[in-house]
């Protein structure tokens, strides 16, 4: 019989010292965030589980779960957004939960560790206290007191403590399928909220409102209607992204009054709506807000400079219109003139939304520094995302890895790059999230996705350009083989869909469907779809979903698949992504790995069957990994470290 531990992490409202107190750091129930989850090892982490008792000391509903896979050493991380430098009075308290009778508990299944680690210096910086359950089956109160403990020299100059890390039943090799369930986390320091933190978990669907003359010339479209429809068919929704701009033309506007420039009258009236029709996307981002979820407006960054190609003879006439505004009004400085006519637009949007998905970025007139600086000074607290560049998945020389086929039957010869979700420039809160473009053989629901780019998703949700703040990981797919064309082919089906949102939600990432609209309504194909994905993601437990399973004939180029099999174990192994900031993978488990300097002397080893490796302890330069595959075979990787 298997035993089920469950841990509950409970914040308490008590003084760390005479002066002070701690401060809330993490809970499922009220969506508290202030620390981002990073990692599980020998587990897998989820949110929104249902507490299996309410009436002890924990009386919150939901909690998180952390499920052990078989593994020993089990682990949750955590990034702190502001670090650790002074450990004088300092706790870290929580409560916890384990359904292993007392009479079971050991020395080993009842250590509850709690770590302080450097992400820079990996485990050489690990400072850690351990407790012991001393009764099963209820809640205790534990309080890691650090207080009296010196940071090491090394650590304090690489900025302190920036991760906590939770470990379970250090050195069990019993109770391997345990399960812990974890609520909330208190500590003695602020933590400052990622600005993209409400997204952590959250799946939501595309609502492509009309702008400008567009709108006016489809007032039949049911769009309020269209807006309550998800809002009453999909409460597990968390977010909507909807619109600033037209989706595709950005000098078509959804509102008509701008604070900064009558529009209609100074430059032209068919970039904005009429006034009873501004209403409409007004209505949309309250009946979404009433609903609980939170509103992304889409701005198109090129603005009135998107106008290009067949035009008819509005948008012509916006395009001369626009020159000569720019021209009179600011010296011919396109820029400015973008900023000023665009401010007016998020000064009226600042108080009903939650953030923007900036598109189309490389065309913005005017310095991108300065668009975002006007937008942080208008809305201090919006979470963006700016789809300017994408980063690919690469082998162990350096070179992007190309996918040759989906499948025995691939349609497409195209190869194309794999891409993978990182923070790519220093101005978003979450990523853009946006596919190898589809014209490129890439499909939205590429194998090679799930392949290379989910798994390092799943190992660590957030991402940081400059190590300045956190990135929260966003896919952005569209549901049919061409973006908002309702004509065009489904890609996904129900299951994958599935799969894709647990992948994320699960991890603490987030994903959004981009849903085509007609008439108002998400088409009805679609619709069937994200009611069934609602329906699964409101359960407690959630269904399981299939797991991923290469289909069989596809593979990358240059790979040699047996003439006998397509078992992916046949393949030539792939280490990504390179270089290496703290973790890589292969794209396969091996059974062990040496890896060696530069003067082939062995640095570290690992001796159990894995596919994801931690090199944090390395310092920066190039190394060499000798791989022993589960048919036997060896296969050598060099990586660079940085």
């Amino acid at each position: 019989m298997i035993n089920r531990v469950y841990f509950i992490i409970l914040f308490l409202f008590i003084g760390v010292s005479s002066t002070e107190a701690q401060q809330l750091w993490y809970e499922n129930s009220s969506s508290t965030n202030n620390i981002n989850f990073n990692i599980a090892t020998a587990g897998t982490f989820t949110t929104d589980e249902t507490n299996p008792e309410t009436n002890g000391i924990n009386s919150n509903t939901t909690v998180s779960k952390f499920l052990r896979d078989g593994d020993t050493s089990p682990k949750i991380r955590f990034d702190l957004t502001n670090p650790i430098t002074d450990l004088s009075s300092y706790t870290i308290s929580l409560k916890a939960n384990t359904s292993i009778p007392t009479a079971d508990l050991n020395n080993t299944n009842s250590r509850i560790r709690l770590y302080l680690r450097n992400a820079s210096m990996g485990s050489a910086s690990n400072e850690f206290l351990q407790l012991n359950f001393t009764e099963g089956q209820t809640w205790e109160s534990f309080t890691f007191d650090f207080n009296g403990i010196t940071i090491p020299e090394d650590v304090a100059l690489a900025g302190g403590y920036d991760q906590i890390t939770i470990v379970l039943a250090s050195g069990d090799n019993a109770a391997l399928t345990s399960t812990y369930l974890i609520d909330t986390i208190s500590g003695y320091s602020e933590q400052t909220l990622p600005k993209a933190s409400f997204l952590s978990g959250s799946w939501g669907v595309r609502f492509n409102v009309n702008g400008g003359i567009r709108l006016d010339n489809t007032e039949d479209y049911e769009w309020v209607a269209g807006a309550q429809q998800i809002a009453d068919n999909l409460p597990a929704v968390g977010h909507v992204i909807t619109n600033f701009t037209h989706p595709a033309h950005g000098y078509f506007y959804t509102l008509r009054g701008n604070t900064q420039v009558d529009v209609a009258n100074e430059i032209h009236p068919g970039m904005v709506p009429s006034l009873e029709n501004e209403q409409i996307i007004l209505d949309a981002i309250n009946i979404f807000k009433a609903s609980g979820k939170k509103v992304i407006l889409y701005v198109n960054g090129a603005g009135p400079s998107s106008i290009q190609g067949n035009v008819d003879a509005t948008e012509a006439g916006i395009v001369v219109a626009w020159e000569d505004y720019y021209t009179q009004n600011f010296a011919g400085d396109e820029g400015l003139a973008w900023q000023n006519l665009a401010r007016g637009y998020f000064e009226r949007f600042n108080t009903l939304v939650d953030g923007y998905w900036i598109d189309n970025v490389s065309n913005l007139p005017g310095d991108l520094d300065t668009f975002i600086a006007m937008i942080r000074e208008v809305h201090p607290d919006a979470a963006i995302a700016t789809n300017l560049t994408k980063s690919y998945v690469q082998d162990q020389n350096g070179d992007n890895i190309l996918v040759d086929t989906d499948a025995t039957m691939d349609a497409d010869p195209t190869d194309y790059k794999v891409f993978f979700l990182e923070a790519n420039d220093p101005y978003m809160d979450f990523t853009a999230g946006h596919p190898t473009p589809l014209g490129q053989g890439a499909p939205p629901n590429s194998w090679a996705y799930e392949e290379f780019s989910f798994p390092l998703i799943v190992e660590n949700p957030w991402s940081s350009f400059d190590g300045t703040k956190q990135t929260l990981k966003h896919y952005f797919a569209p549901i049919r083989q061409r973006w908002s064309v309702p004509s065009a082919d489904l890609i996904f089906e129900e299951e994958q869909a599935y799969r894709f949102i647990r992948t994320f939600t699960d991890a603490g990432a987030t994903i959004t469907w981009s849903t085509t609209i007609t008439d108002g309504f998400i088409t009805a194909d679609e619709m069937v779809i994200m009611q069934e994905l609602n329906d699964r993601m409101v359960q407690s437990p959630k269904p399981d979903y299939i797991p991923y399973v290469r289909p069989e004939g596809a593979y990358l180029v240059g790979e040699t698949l047996s003439v006998d099999s397509f078992d992916a174990n046949s393949n030539k192994l792939v280490l990504f992504p390179n270089p290496v900031k703290q973790n890589f993978r292969l794209s396969n488990e091996i059974t062990s790995a040496s890896i060696y300097n530069a003067n082939g002397q062995t640095i570290l080893e690992f001796k159990k069957n894995q596919a994801s490796f931690d090199v944090s302890i390395l310092i920066d330069g190039i190394y060499f990994m000798k791989a022993y595959t589960t048919n036997g075979e060896i296969q050598v990787f060099k990586f660079i470290k940085q």
